[in-house]
């Protein structure tokens, strides 16, 4: 049976995994592993926002990394009971929760929030689902991002005039278990993979070194997929 290695991070829902459906469809066999961490900060300056949601006219989700840094701000500082029962999960809900992918969507709205766009599949096509629906005379959205954030987002809405406040809340790092990991997978395997599938310029950064160490490495016998334009 034909073996892919996906470097991405395991879902943090139980939502069905998509790519775990399409693959078993077609009898190939996949594996993740994350080639990335992640660490988080600030998140007392996140709740403070998260508290006001009459400040803002709703919230952008650019990663499943965002979506987690509000989910651990409101367990950090109240509840998810709490956030049920005090009104603001009621109140976000009345605003859009933009959100990038469909496994971003999904992890938002197991927190509460009302999504918009989980089939744009990008930032770009993101930022005009934000056009149709925000007025620059309008509050700012809540933009919730990591130090690596890329600039698609915030220039489109300055060129527009839709105004947003950003909320630096995570680092991206690499994963120390990587080289631990993928060598468990030959291990279990006998052999290398047929294919690898990279879903961010992180990951393909933090995993290079570590996969021309263990020969896994394009080849006619091994495969290398990239998803998105900047990946």
């Amino acid at each position: 049976m034909m073996s892919v290695l996906l470097l991405r991070s395991t879902q943090a829902n139980s939502s069905p995994d998509k790519y775990q459906q399409v693959f078993s469809s077609a009898s190939i066999n996949i594996e993740s592993t994350s080639p990335i961490g992640f660490e988080f900060f600030d998140l007392d300056k996140l709740y403070e926002s998260i508290q006001k949601p009459g400040d803002f006219s709703g919230i952008i989700f650019s990663s499943p990394r965002t979506v987690q840094a509000v989910k651990l701000c409101i367990e950090q500082y109240s509840s998810l009971e709490e956030w049920s029962s005090s009104g603001l999960q009621v109140a976000w809900g009345r605003h859009p929760a933009f959100s990038v992918g469909t496994s971003t969507s999904s992890e938002a709205e197991n927190v509460g929030f009302q999504t918009v766009g989980a089939d744009c599949g990008n930032a770009e096509n993101l930022v005009q689902v934000i056009f149709e629906k925000i007025q620059p005379n309008e509050p700012p959205l809540l933009f919730p991002c990591g130090t690596l954030r890329r600039d698609v987002i915030p220039k489109s809405l300055e060129s527009r005039g839709v105004k947003f406040t950003p909320c630096i809340v995570y680092k991206t790092c690499p994963e120390p278990r990587l080289k631990e990991n993928l060598e468990g997978y030959i291990k279990h395997h006998g052999r290398r993979p047929d294919a690898v599938v990279f879903f961010s310029p992180s990951g393909v950064q933090f995993s290079k070194m570590v996969l021309k160490e263990l020969q896994i490495e394009p080849s006619s016998k091994c495969k290398f997929f990239a998803i998105g334009l900047t990946t």
